[in-house]
């Protein structure tokens, strides 16, 4: 596709997969499935329907030797990578890479991928993309919308409903309670907000002129990295979604079902996704297993033993060791606060 950009987000610390994810080795840098780490699995995703010198990846500058690595054997440009002087959210990063592509390529459609995400069936990945690319020719704002398959309360739903031949987008609700979440399943109306997104460039350009003007005026006149890093700090950090997919007229999803997506943002989800034993472990790593159910045992270097456990996930590294529910996982988040007070 001549006109289709993929714009990748590669600036977070990951901190809801502790201790495997840390801010100098953040998730994205992961090897998660043995098939390259989740960075390089994003560009060889797309890599059959976009061409390198299409492919730019915004990143935080401290992580611009590690990206710039991990993208050369897919020949992705250097100056396609965008260093972000500090983490401001996804509205400025979008704003940043669309205003570059726009000027490129005034009929240009990208495509804003998370970087840190798992997708296992490539095929049907693709079919959705290409869904999602005919929608965005027509002016919409598209976001891949995951089929629930339990009430997550980790993630962001969005309510749909079909148009014709399109699902257009009537309210986003974001990481509702257990209650509201388990309501949402069952009315089949909602869909998870993956956070990959397809638009063209000039349409979410105009968007953010209406709603985020002033991210709009300091970046979209003078794109060049010298230029934005003069302006960095002056910049709002705010997400795509709250600043402006929440207010849109023009929202439309597509429904990518069984794509094998995680967002990976807890142990929980990742054992949603890969292959488990007979017994629903999920073992990696020299382990002992006696007995256990339905439990994650991740290990690196030393032998693990776990003995009739059930629902557990236990994650072992060189420096740190996390045992926790599974259900409890997404607080991971507040073990990495905890220890930034006492570091």
């Amino acid at each position: 596709m001549k006109n289709l950009y993929a714009v990748i987000l590669a600036g977070g610390a990951g901190t809801r997969f502790w201790p495997l994810s840390r801010k100098s080795k953040p998730k994205q840098f992961l090897n998660i499935t043995g098939k390259g780490t989740l960075l390089q699995e994003t560009v060889a995703r797309v890599k059959t329907e976009i061409k390198p010198d299409n492919i730019i990846v915004v990143t935080n500058a401290e992580y611009k030797k590690p990206v710039a690595d991990q993208l050369r054997r897919f020949g992705v440009p250097v100056k396609n990578i965008l260093l972000e002087p500090s983490g401001k959210n996804t509205a400025p990063a979008i704003c940043w890479a669309a205003s570059l592509i726009y000027k490129r390529n005034p009929e240009a459609v990208m495509a804003v991928l998370p970087s840190d995400h798992l997708i296992l069936n490539k095929t049907k990945f693709l079919t959705a993309l290409r869904q999602a690319v005919e929608l965005a020719q027509k002016q919409s704002l598209v976001t891949f919308g995951i089929v629930p398959t339990r009430p997550e309360t980790g993630y962001g739903y969005i309510k749909i409903k079909k148009v014709k031949n399109r699902w257009n987008v009537q309210k986003f609700t974001e990481k509702p309670s257990l209650a509201k979440a388990n309501k949402f399943l069952k009315t089949k109306q909602y869909v998870w907000n993956s956070g990959m997104f397809i638009w063209r460039a000039d349409v979410i350009l105009e968007e953010f002129k209406k709603y985020l003007p002033k991210i709009y005026r300091l970046l979209s006149m003078n794109p060049n990295p010298s230029a934005v890093r003069r302006v960095w700090s002056k910049l709002p950090a705010i997400s795509v979604d709250y600043g402006i997919l929440e207010k849109t007229k023009k929202g439309a999803a597509v429904r990518a079902d069984k794509i094998g997506w995680s967002d990976l943002g807890s142990w929980e989800s990742l054992a949603d996704v890969l292959s488990a034993d007979r017994t629903g472990n999920i073992i990696k790593g020299n382990v002992i297993n006696l007995a256990c159910r339905d439990t994650l045992v991740w290990g690196d270097k030393r032998v693990i033993a776990a003995i009739g456990l059930k629902d557990i996930v236990i994650v072992d590294t060189d420096d740190a060791l996390l045992i926790c529910k599974k259900d409890q996982s997404q607080k991971v988040r507040d073990v990495v606060s905890k220890l930034k007070k006492h570091t």
